[in-house]
């Protein structure tokens, strides 16, 4: 997460989180579908949203109670980023216990890398280590090879057909940026981090975002081809930053402006989307803020809860044969506390 909310804004968001909690959410039309739309056939399954959890020693007792509150037909689970606070270590200690707290989870669970693990880790509270290290060290020890994280990945051949990391396609590729299928429907992630897409992170610039923003690039035109030649109903593409489509629609920038990191990340993505048949599926975290909006008639997004609502998760359901494939709804698990460390 790029930084904290006023207090004000802080409590809307527990407010709006908890008016939405429990129920399903007021969908888009564009994209999105209620189980009414839904035929009684079809390719259909479910998997799960999270992200932005755990922030502290607490929080990170909760993820063995998210777990559990899947559901029994959750065919896998995603994990937008940030898998520890701003404010914590990014030393390899604590990001090996987040490692193994992901691969505890009962189904494959798909990670993207945050801003707080990586961009962020050269601040002096995180450690003051070299971003461009940890990312490293996140690529060998997540992203070693072409398989999710979590106990569940020993059902991934079967769970997520054809996962693929860039790396596998070129010796130069990020092993981070991930793509598979399941049931008609296309997965791509990339690693688009918060901090403004690293732009706004110590010991990052315009150099390193540029390289990324090629690989990102390919691997996302990428996805659309082969979503387009296998007539793919929908494509799903994944990153951790919420890259504010909202400033679309702002007027330039004043000459001498900071550059806007995820400006050339939205063209491409708008451009794709209404290009492509089915719709699109945009998942992010990075602002805690749960939320379902159509940004075009082919493109919704929908952001993870996040720290401290770590006693949520969205549940996505799909139907490829559906023309409405998606629809979601928010869960909140029992109320009972977790044992202070």
């Amino acid at each position: 997460m790029s930084g904290r909310r006023p207090d004000a804004t802080r409590r809307a968001l527990l407010q709006a989180t908890a008016a939405l909690a429990g129920g399903v959410v007021a969908l888009p039309r564009c994209a999105l579908s209620t189980d009414a739309d839904r035929p009684a056939s079809g390719r259909r399954f479910a998997f799960a949203l999270i992200g932005d959890a755990p922030y502290g020693a607490l929080e990170a007792q909760w993820l063995a109670r998210l777990y559990a509150d899947f559901d029994r037909d959750i065919a896998f689970a995603i994990h937008v980023g940030d898998i520890k606070a701003g404010w914590e270590r990014c030393d390899d200690a604590l990001l090996a216990a987040r490692h193994a707290l992901l691969d505890a989870c009962p189904v494959p669970l798909v990670y993207v890398p945050g801003d707080n693990e990586w961009t962020d880790c050269a601040r002096s509270r995180a450690g003051g280590f070299d971003p461009l290290e940890r990312l490293d060290w996140l690529r060998r020890h997540f992203f070693a090879q072409p398989r999710p994280v979590g106990a569940g990945a020993l059902r991934a051949a079967e769970a997520l057909a054809g996962f693929e990391r860039q790396a596998d396609h070129r010796p130069d590729g990020p092993p981070e940026n991930l793509r598979w299928r399941h049931g008609g429907i296309g997965f791509v992630t990339l690693n688009l981090p918060g901090s403004n897409n690293g732009l706004a992170a110590e010991g990052l610039g315009e150099s390193e975002l540029r390289v990324r923003e090629r690989f990102n690039a390919e691997w996302l035109r990428d996805a659309y081809a082969i979503a387009a030649r296998e007539a793919q109903a929908a494509l799903v593409v994944v990153a951790h930053a919420n890259p504010r489509f909202d400033r679309d629609r702002a007027r330039r920038s004043a000459p001498g402006t900071r550059r806007d990191g995820y400006a050339a990340f939205r063209r491409l993505l708008r451009e794709s989307s209404d290009a492509f048949a089915g719709p699109t599926l945009f998942l992010h975290g990075d602002t805690h803020w749960h939320t379902v909006q159509a940004i075009s008639p082919k493109l919704v997004r929908v952001e993870a809860h996040g720290s401290p609502f770590v006693d949520q998760w969205v549940r996505i359901d799909v139907d490829a044969d559906a023309h409405q494939p998606f629809s979601l709804v928010s869960r909140r698990i029992a109320a009972a506390q977790p044992t202070p460390p």
